[in-house]
């Protein structure tokens, strides 16, 4: 009975414990082997204990801002650099490190940040090991800028050096070629005179689509002010027009949307195929942001799925899965069992023995 107590209890460690420990050895093992550490600006700030650059500017200042890189590896690093505007992704969240694509573009957007914004100097710095460098950046706010909030971002990213690697040739040659990529990016908020007096959300748009080759009723909302929207909450249904029994439901929680951009809020179908018909889609937003008193939106949009719609997103989608079993359960109860049958093995024998 020790010794299979023993035993069992030595197995659940190696279980439960190895996992985590070699989780955190592959978490430990990353390196970007350089930082960016904010200089503290001349221009004033809304919050100088913010770790992001949080300006407080007027139309026609000329700013420059900087930051300070640092090789922390054994080998020269090239670290590139872009000025990026910032957008709303379609999980809800601002997006600061990747260019704001020309059909992301929301059309209330007027003074986009890399319009803006240059990186003084050439836009990819080389740094021996061990090497401090101190970078900056040009910002020339426009003479027509609004009351509000102009949001971009700093990015910087670490270029692979290893270009001369036979066997990463090799990779290329067979087309298989994997390379970590370690990135900075840096908020730069600019907030014009004041943050405006209150904010706003439109309903743009309803329609089916896929998402993740799921289908989905996207609801396609907007900021139209320069201003940050947080503590967003997205509730709503669509139903059959002239109805109102919930033909699907959905929700989000907690998002947050960049200055002058659209996101689409989607509900899912899951298994259920797209048809045809008329609909209408209820939705409900609200935002408890500090900055304003709480918020609420509501719509109601009717819309049409058309039978050549229907049926292309059913034969395009991927039903949703099933969610993988937990083996590691499984296992453990196996082991248990294993041990109760050798247990009543080992008394029936001692039984019979007496």
């Amino acid at each position: 009975m020790k010794r299979l107590s023993q035993l069992f209890f030595t197995l659940a460690f190696i279980l439960t414990v190895t996992p985590a420990a070699t989780a955190f050895a592959e978490e430990e093992g990353e390196s970007a082997g350089y930082s960016v550490a904010k200089v503290a600006p001349t221009t004033p700030q809304v919050d100088e204990a913010s770790s992001f650059y949080d300006l407080l500017v007027k139309p026609g200042d000329e700013i420059e801002i900087q930051a300070e890189v640092t090789n922390h590896s054994s080998s020269e690093a090239k670290i590139k650099m872009g000025d990026y505007t910032t957008y709303t992704n379609s999980n809800g969240e601002i997006n600061y490190s990747a260019p704001l694509a020309k059909k992301k573009k929301d059309k209330s957007l007027k003074i986009p940040f890399s319009d803006i914004a240059e990186i003084k100097g050439a836009s990819a710095e080389t740094l021996s090991p061990g090497e401090k460098k101190v970078v900056a950046m040009k910002i020339n706010v426009p003479q027509d800028a609004p009351e509000g909030v102009i949001l971009g971002s700093w990015y910087f990213e670490k270029e692979d050096q290893a270009s001369s690697d036979p066997k990463k040739e090799e990779k290329k040659k067979t087309g298989i070629n994997i390379e970590n990529r370690f990135a900075y990016a840096m908020a730069v908020k600019l907030t014009v005179q004041n943050e405006i007096a209150a904010p706003n959300i439109n309903l743009l748009k309803v329609s089916p689509d896929l998402n993740n080759y799921q289908k989905v009723i996207n609801a396609n909302v907007q900021n139209d002010q320069p201003a940050i929207i947080s503590n967003l909450n997205f509730t709503g249904k669509v139903t059959k027009k002239g109805s109102s029994r919930a033909l699907i439901t959905g929700q989000l929680k907690d998002r947050k949307m960049a200055p002058n951009s659209n996101f689409n809020v989607p509900f899912f179908l899951g298994k259920e195929p797209l048809k045809a018909g008329n609909y209408t889609l209820h939705l409900k937003a609200t935002t408890t942001d500090s900055k304003w008193e709480k918020k609420t939106w509501q719509w109601t949009k009717d819309f049409t799925i058309t039978r050549e719609e229907a049926d292309k997103l059913n034969e395009e989608a991927i039903n949703d899965s099933e969610p993988e079993p937990n083996y590691l359960i499984y296992l453990l109860i196996a082991i248990i069992g294993l041990l109760v049958i050798l247990l009543l093995v080992v008394l029936f024998r001692k039984k019979k023995e007496k």
